[in-house]
């Protein structure tokens, strides 16, 4: 990949990679990811003729990190996306998430539909879906409820050299990786308070608000080998979706999608952006007689 560009949007500094021509493409990772998850579809991306754009959301890779849990609200991280975009100059682009990033993606469909041209989502479905989950996926998303502590988790997710981390993680995603990211000042605070800011348990006794449909064309992927999100997530999502709407299974994948199927995920991207009708089309203005 080419060297990050960094931009101060929202009193951050933003990492980003910005590669290619073409249509807009924007790629946002998860927890505790950065663009470099995205290192096997952006090539592919750019030889297809798109134009990528890659940030390290905040608090992670080389971009800044609060270190207050109300500095990663979801809004104001759609925010720092809907930044990026006027920083750059882009009007309406394609949005693709994985983890939490596919929960902001959701979000900016929901809050800037005529700015999203076709939204992919991996591993997380929409969060009204979410809002009741099972207790197989309350059970499955235990280490939510442990990271909200603060101190706590910290402390105890680095004690004998990580070892309850790497528990956690297993042998998946750049499990390497992430403790030299992790390691980094502030960082594991800084992701952390993704959490903190949006899954804590008092958020669950808020009246439930209804989500506006999304009417861009949504593709939804999930791994069957998933240990921390259930298919029911995302196989549910398309009654939230007023657009087209399509769904994919990937037999041979866990969670972490772009690293654990690269070439069928990129297939996948290739054949979608772009191919159905935008979610929104310049009007043209009528002719006087």
């Amino acid at each position: 990949m080419t060297e990050k560009q960094t931009v101060r949007v929202n009193d951050v500094e933003l990492a980003y990679v910005d590669e290619g021509e073409g249509d807009p493409v924007i790629l946002l990772h998860g927890f505790p990811d950065s663009s470099y998850l995205w290192r096997h579809q952006i090539p592919a991306l750019v030889e297809g003729g798109f134009r990528v754009i890659a940030p390290d959301l905040r608090g992670f890779g080389d971009s800044g990190k609060p270190q207050e849990a109300a500095a990663y609200g979801m809004q104001t991280i759609v925010n720092d996306v809907v930044a990026l975009t006027l920083h750059l100059g882009i009007k309406r682009p394609h949005l693709v998430g994985h983890d939490w990033g596919a929960a902001i993606a959701w979000m900016y469909a929901f809050l800037m539909p005529r700015r999203l041209d076709h939204l992919v989502v991996m591993s997380v479905g929409h969060p009204g879906v979410f809002a009741t989950p099972s207790l197989e996926q309350r059970a499955a998303s235990w280490y939510m409820l442990f990271y909200q502590f603060p101190g706590v988790s910290e402390e105890l997710l680095r004690r004998n050299g990580w070892r309850l981390f790497k528990e956690i993680m297993g042998r998946e995603g750049d499990h390497d990786r992430y403790l030299r990211d992790l390691a980094r000042p502030g960082a594991l605070t800084a992701g952390l308070n993704w959490y903190r800011a949006n899954r804590s348990p008092e958020a669950e006794l808020r009246p439930a608000r209804p989500f506006p449909p999304v009417y861009a064309p949504t593709l939804g992927i999930w791994g069957a080998g998933d240990k921390a999100l259930l298919e029911e997530g995302m196989a549910a999502s398309g009654k939230y979706v007023k657009g087209p709407w399509r769904y994919e299974r990937i037999e041979d994948a866990g969670h972490w999608l772009p690293l654990d199927a690269p070439d069928e995920v990129n297939k996948l991207l290739l054949g979608f952006l772009g191919t159905e009708r935008p979610a929104h089309q310049e009007r043209r203005p009528r002719r006087r007689l």
